[in-house]
Order: structure tokens, then C-alpha cells, then sequence
């Protein structure tokens, strides 16, 4: 089972990792659509197994994103859009430290449209819009990726304290401090590498692997609710799409928001 879970991951990685930056800013766009709208029908089977509801409901995604794409045509309306990202990534992490027992339907498909909508209009416009936009969505994807293994190796070795219960038993607040380290291990030294501000990188990098950790609790919030151990079955060892990539959910927009704010992070 370990064994098939690294294989798994590593097959992913080098997709991601081709997609991102070996294609051409278009068809890598049109790649991590193709990811975010599996993960929509998997969103979707949280809210039943109705196919017409399930449909709708990617219909609905789609048609959300067209809109972000519309309404994000200049700088400026971008920043307001990602702005608010935060406040909606900030409520999700309220709902999920203090109220996470208040949840129905209605709830779970508000909260899977601006969540998978907001991270497209992100990863497209960084990868689109930015001279090394390449770059920025391969941060993304380290920040998530080490970010979990830091909360996954610290939670074995130091996890008593559970940081969740409710939510994800199995996350513990050794394994979050972990998982900061090792995002503040990548920030020192892609500031040194790419010779950037350091404090800047750090801030952002810090911040958006604390809610990349809310991004997953809120997909386990919602798999809760409709009785799931998984969002799928596609990935071999590891359930579904959003299993892998619930994290980049809230890190992707609270990631382009720093790049667009912080001095010598930004266009």
C-alpha cells in the first residue's frame, strides 16, 4: 500500500510538474482546468449522488469561472477578487475551528464553488499573467506538497495534541508547526536562489501554508458531512483528486494575493 501511494505521488508530481512547466502558458491552463473540474465532480458527490445535482453543479463551477475570468480583467479587479478569497478562506477557517457541526447541502456547495473557483481564477491568472508565471504555480505546488509532508513527519514523531478532532482526528498541531518549518525552510531558500526579499517570502510563504491547512480541513469537513473516506478513486493509494489537491484550494489565491502586494514578490 506504501508502496503504491510513492508511486502514486511521484506519477503525479512529474505530470504537474510537465504540465506546468514544459507546456505552453495556454495548454498548462487548460491542464489545471481539466484537474480542477475532475476535482468539481468529485466536489459534487459530497451533495448526493443525483446525477442531475452533480451536474449542475460543475455547470455551476464552470459558469463561476467564467465570471472571475470576466470580472478579473484588470490588476485592480483581481486584488479585490483575491481579497476576497481571504475573507472567504478566513470564514472557512472559522466554520471549521468553531462551528464545524453547523453544516448542510446549501452550505458544502457554496463553500466547493468559491473554493474551486477562486483557486482556477488564480492558478490561470498566474500562470497566464505573470512573466514567469510558471514559476509562481510550481511555488504553489511546493508550498502544499511540503507543507504536508512537514505536518506528516512531525505528526509521527511529536503529534499529541490533535488540531482538528472534529474535523480530521488524524492531524495533530505538532504536524501544523511542521509543516510551517519546512514552508519557511522553502522560502529561505528560494529567496536566496531567485534573489528576492526574504521577509516577504517568508510572510507569504507562512501564511499561505497556514491555510493550506484550512483548504484541507475543509475538504474533510465536507467529506465528513456526506459520509466519505475519500473524494474518489481515480489516484491509487491516495482516493481522489481532491484528496491531493485540497490544500491548493486556499493556497493558490492567498499565494497570488502576497505576489501582487508585497514589494519584489510582485508584476
Amino acid at each position: 500500500m506504501i508502496r503504491q501511494r510513492v508511486i502514486s505521488a511521484l506519477f503525479i508530481a512529474l505530470l504537474l510538474l510537465l504540465a506546468v512547466l514544459a507546456l505552453p502558458a495556454f495548454w498548462s491552463a487548460v491542464a489545471l482546468s481539466v484537474v480542477l473540474l475532475a476535482a468539481s465532480w468529485e466536489w459534487s458527490g459530497f451533495l448526493g449522488r443525483h446525477a442531475w445535482v452533480r451536474a449542475a453543479f460543475v455547470l455551476a463551477s464552470i459558469a463561476l469561472c467564467g465570471c472571475w475570468w470576466q470580472a478579473t480583467a484588470t490588476a485592480a479587479a483581481l486584488r479585490m477578487v483575491l481579497w476576497f478569497a481571504l475573507l472567504f478562506w478566513s470564514m472557512a477557517l472559522l466554520w471549521v475551528a468553531c462551528m464545524p457541526q453547523r453544516v448542510n447541502v446549501a452550505i458544502v456547495g457554496a463553500a466547493g464553488l468559491l473554493a474551486l473557483s477562486l483557486a482556477w481564477i488564480a492558478l490561470v491568472r498566474m500562470r497566464v499573467d505573470l512573466p514567469h508565471g510558471e514559476r509562481m504555480v510550481l511555488y504553489s505546488l511546493l508550498v502544499v506538497w511540503l507543507a504536508d509532508s512537514g505536518a506528516y513527519f512531525a505528526g509521527r514523531a511529536w503529534g499529541v495534541r490533535k488540531l482538528a478532532p472534529a474535523v480530521s482526528p488524524g492531524k495533530t498541531w505538532a504536524g501544523f508547526w511542521g509543516g510551517l518549518a519546512a514552508c519557511a525552510i522553502l522560502a529561505t531558500l528560494t529567496a536566496w536562489i531567485a534573489q528576492v526579499p526574504l521577509p516577504a517570502l517568508l510572510l507569504v510563504t507562512v501564511v499561505v501554508g497556514s491555510f493550506s491547512v484550512v483548504g484541507d480541513l475543509t475538504e474533510s469537513l465536507c467529506k465528513r458531512f456526506a459520509g466519505l473516506k475519500d473524494s474518489g478513486s481515480l489516484i491509487p493509494g491516495h482516493g481522489g483528486v481532491l484528496d491531493r489537491f485540497d490544500s491548493l484550494l486556499a493556497a493558490a489565491p492567498l499565494l497570488l494575493l502576497g505576489i501582487e502586494l508585497l514589494p519584489g514578490l510582485g508584476r
